[in-house]
């Protein structure tokens, strides 16, 4: 964990499961101890070696649900495409809520399915949930993420308290979906921090450090796929 200004910095890392060398700098990070948390879609792509590798490592272990079935095997060799823009998957998620497979409940069988892996793989609970892409901040899964996290015991949901401030389509979206989903989830008893903010969104990082709130618990997301978070990652000084 990184300290800064009294506040409690936990280093979240994306995408277990997506391709081969999503789990390779993943591994790798934790072997260096530059991580708290390892977001794991469950896929083809997790080997068992892998599974005894993350339970030794002591990092805390969650569920990145995700409505790529049929699709991450074939990212194992190779290095995924780079998804299409913000505005794009908005549209695309859209389309497959209303019109597509990608309604509530045939979700919520999906993702069950996906935790039942999970516990079955790893022989214990996921430590927290959530969800590739932050999808689970639509309003209707997010409800169902926190069915899902009280039926099998998930105490950790990636929500965050506060606002994010930095100004980019993605967390101006979360933000409005945010304010929706306070509500119900205010009315929960789940852990969960006061700020999530993905690396990607802060466009200056040492700035994002000096002004960082005080008191407060901040869950810095990372995609160790890409190499230069990858390589953040590995200089970053944890003192």
């Amino acid at each position: 964990m990184l300290k800064k200004n009294n506040s409690t910095l936990i280093i979240s890392v994306d995408d277990f499961g997506i391709s081969k060398l999503a789990n390779e700098n993943i591994l790798r990070l934790a072997r260096y101890g530059k991580i708290d948390r390892v977001e794991i879609m469950m896929s083809q792509n997790i080997m068992p070696s892998h599974v005894t590798e993350l339970l030794a490592s002591g990092v805390a272990l969650d569920i990145h649900l995700h409505l790529a079935k049929g699709s991450l095997d074939l990212w194992q060799d190779n290095f995924r495409k780079s998804s299409p823009g913000t505005i794009q998957r908005i549209f695309a998620f859209l389309f497959s809520y209303f019109f597509g497979k990608n309604r509530p409940k045939e979700i919520a069988k999906e993702w069950e399915e996906q935790i039942q892996e999970f516990k079955r793989l790893f022989q214990k609970n996921p430590d927290g949930i959530s969800s590739h892409e932050h999808i689970h901040f639509f309003p209707s899964y997010f409800s169902l993420v926190l069915k899902l996290a009280k039926k099998n015991n998930i105490p950790y949901v990636r929500f965050g308290k506060y606002w994010v401030k930095e100004k980019n389509p993605a967390c101006l979206i979360l933000n409005f979906l945010k304010k929706i989903n306070s509500l119900i989830f205010n009315e929960t008893r789940f852990d969960s921090t006061d700020l999530m903010i993905s690396f990607n969104w802060i466009t200056d990082f040492d700035k994002f450090l000096q002004n960082c709130p005080s008191n407060k618990k901040i869950e810095l997301v990372f995609h160790p796929e890409k190499t230069n978070e990858f390589e953040f990652l590995k200089k970053l000084s944890l003192e």
